[in-house]
């Protein structure tokens, strides 16, 4: 599993960048259709080693749980 970043949701706050441990997400240079700059996945496969077990892989969830607009979501490769 790996986050993606809803940009219907997201308004470009970028918390998940600061909070992530694993440095997987970097700001984003593109304006999505609603006009914010979203934050960008560049590591997925860092987004392991803490205390959430989903499926196979244990994630720490926490820019999902700091994200103030529900963006993160997670998916299977």
């Amino acid at each position: 599993m790996f986050p993606v970043i809803n940009t219907d949701y997201c308004k470009g706050c970028n918390l998940c960048v600061e909070v992530c441990p694993k440095a997987v997400f970097v700001q984003g240079k593109n304006i999505t259709s609603r006009g914010y700059f979203s934050p960008v996945v560049v590591y997925k496969e860092r987004c392991t080693d803490y205390s959430l077990k989903k499926g196979e892989r244990i994630l720490c969830e926490i820019c999902w749980l700091t994200c103030p607009e529900h963006a993160i979501e997670y998916e299977v490769e």
